[in-house]
């Protein structure tokens, strides 16, 4: 497959490119701005830990939708509710009432967006192109994230309901790319002998994923501090990360097309590795800031891929494609939720906030022991065949 021949592929990454510029204009800046609207660390924590388990309450209803009303519908569905988590920020201040609707808002918005997204991308992508087609994807949302970031942050300086309504607006013109891509057969209801016969990998490797990501999370929170609760500042260090990290998701994804996933992997969670440790002991300055964005970037282009590229080929192989994300995204909720409570933990008892980033290297550890396991099962399986024939 050349580059950008898929239509419904190019159709659904205008769509994930609209989605995640009104992402990268707020909801990066999330625990930052609960932080600054008068809550502890602590606090932020455990309300942001919240806001994840309420994924895991409101899960069935995505499995629900997806059954009767079918993948696409749900995508639709959950991309107009995930528009509504933005504006539900506007009268958070202080720990009030105002946070049960974005935390309930947000929860719901997650599953009905990503557990029909994941599965609507592996349906319509080819297996021997996915590191290619993962790639594609990952570049066109880190270009739209260098401009998200500058401009929240920019909007947050002078005008906070600006800079939730814009994202709210560009979520919902996210939905008409969707018009355009076909829906899939109703999916049947999961058996069963295929709940008994799922593959783990996905739970497991998202566990990691959650503890990586949300623990990696605080990272921008700390920035937030050193630049002196600058919202300004703050999202142009975001936007010069995203930068960074443009520059070779492609080139990553082709290489996993070709037998790479493994190595693939090695380098990108190593790399993290070493980032999270610097970023831990010596990342006080602005200057060491962007050393270490610029090398998370690249870090990201590798990594990212790499598990997105095994999670979507495992997805389609699926005795339940369906049923397998909804098991996999369970996982995350696992790893996402358990970091946010550690952190909570950890500030709460006044040990220093960047010893959280520990917890993100334990779910870096994870997912390369994962990962390894993965693509020497698949470099096997086809061998097998190989000989086979």
């Amino acid at each position: 497959m050349s580059l950008f021949s898929n239509r419904d592929l190019n159709f659904l990454n205008v769509h994930y490119g609209l989605r995640a510029m009104g992402w990268e204009m707020c909801s990066m800046f999330t625990l930052a701005y609960l932080y600054k609207q008068g809550l502890s660390l602590p606090a932020a924590f455990t309300i942001y830990a919240g806001m994840l388990f309420v994924r895991t309450l409101t899960r069935p209803v995505a499995m629900y939708f997806c059954l009767k009303k079918g993948v696409h519908f749900t995508l639709a569905l959950g991309t107009a509710v995930f528009a509504c988590r933005y504006p539900a920020m506007l009268p958070i201040e202080g720990l009030s009432w105002h946070l049960i609707p974005f935390m309930l808002i947000s929860g719901l918005a997650d599953v009905l967006y990503w557990v029909p997204y994941h599965n609507y991308f592996a349906s319509i992508g080819e297996t021997k192109d996915r590191g290619a087609c993962v790639g594609i994807r990952d570049a066109i949302a880190t270009i739209v994230a260098v401009i998200g970031p500058a401009v929240g942050g920019i909007l947050l300086s002078f005008n906070a309901f600006y800079a939730f309504m814009m994202p709210f607006v560009l979520t919902l013109g996210a939905i008409l790319p969707l018009l355009k891509t076909p829906s899939l057969p109703l999916p049947s209801r999961p058996t069963k002998e295929e709940k008994k016969k799922i593959d783990p990998f996905g739970f497991i490797v998202f566990v990691g994923d959650g503890l990586f990501y949300q623990a990696g999370a605080i990272w921008p929170l700390i920035v937030f501090m050193i630049l002196s609760e600058n919202f300004g500042s703050f999202g142009f260090i975001l936007a010069l990360a995203a930068f960074f990290r443009a520059v070779g998701s492609i080139i990553f994804g082709k290489m996993i097309d070709k037998g790479k996933g493994r190595l693939v992997c090695y380098i990108g969670y190593g790399l993290h590795i070493i980032v999270l440790s610097v970023r831990g002991l010596f990342a006080y300055t602005v200057p060491v800031i962007i050393a270490c964005d610029f090398f998370a970037a690249i870090a990201y282009c590798f990594s990212m891929t790499g598990l997105m590229t095994a999670v979507y080929n495992a997805t389609k192989k699926a005795h339940h494609p369906l049923y397998f994300t909804y098991y996999t995204e369970l996982g995350w909720d696992t790893g996402a939720v358990s970091a946010m409570l550690l952190c909570a933990g950890l500030t709460a008892a006044g040990i220093d906030l960047r010893w959280g980033l520990i917890i993100s290297i334990a779910g870096a550890v994870l997912k390369i022991f994962v990962l390894d396991r993965y693509y020497r099962r698949e470099e096997n399986s086809a061998v097998s065949v190989q000989q086979a024939a």
